[in-house]
């Protein structure tokens, strides 16, 4: 039985190990300015409902004027989102994402992949 618990618990911190390294094999995003904007577009890759709405809140920004006014890196919210994955922001604000669909090389992105992100002046 100790063999069994053994074996078990090494399988589940294999499994743990890879999924941990899996996520090293994002781009590192990077703030261009300070402005209102672009903290918003850093919220938005926060990817935390929590975090984007404290920014928001702070900002004095409804979820309607970061939807259909914002723009993150040339691109409309929902545009952004949805190309990097941020789908828990995207939920939060919601934009409809099931009806758009991408494909994106993860083993194209690597740890030396740096994106600056600027929002809409």
């Amino acid at each position: 039985m100790n063999t069994v618990t053994t074996t078990l618990t090494t399988a589940l911190l294999i499994g743990a190990a890879s999924l941990a390294s899996s996520n090293t094999h994002a781009a590192e995003f990077i703030a261009a300015d300070n402005t209102p904007a672009t903290q918003v577009c850093m919220a938005v890759i926060a990817n935390k409902p929590i975090t984007l709405s404290t920014t928001m809140r702070d900002l004095r920004m409804s979820k309607n004027t970061a939807v259909n006014k914002l723009r993150c890196n040339d691109m409309e919210l929902a545009q952004f989102a949805g190309k990097y994955g941020f789908n828990k922001a995207a939920k939060f604000l919601n934009l409809e994402s099931s009806t758009k669909t991408s494909i994106q090389d993860l083993a194209k992105l690597d740890d030396s992949t740096i994106l600056v992100v600027s929002g809409s002046k």
